[in-house]
């Protein structure tokens, strides 16, 4: 599995690519044995900001910061600016 190190950061991002970036990382989440991480970010396509945003609050605690999922933990951030764009 691939997850590219480098990232466009965006803060106007759609449902759309809300729940395509979602579904990138619970894929990463799910290929580096992270199954507490991959589990929050299951069945979140259509969800609304306030379920969503405790979803993904909840994978960053489970990451505790970890250097290893940086960029996993960079883009699950990006979400978290992104949410308000939910329409």
């Amino acid at each position: 599995m691939s997850f590219d190190s480098t990232m466009k950061f965006s803060t106007t991002m759609n449902r759309a690519e809300i729940e395509a970036m979602l579904g990138d990382c619970r894929s990463f989440a799910a290929a580096a044995d992270l199954p507490e991480v991959a589990k929050l970010l299951t069945g979140v396509d259509g969800l609304a900001q306030g379920e969503l945003q405790p979803r993904i609050t909840g994978c960053l605690e489970q990451l505790g910061g970890k250097d290893e999922y940086g960029l996993l933990i960079d883009k699950l951030d990006m979400l978290l600016m992104n949410l308000p764009n939910l329409k």
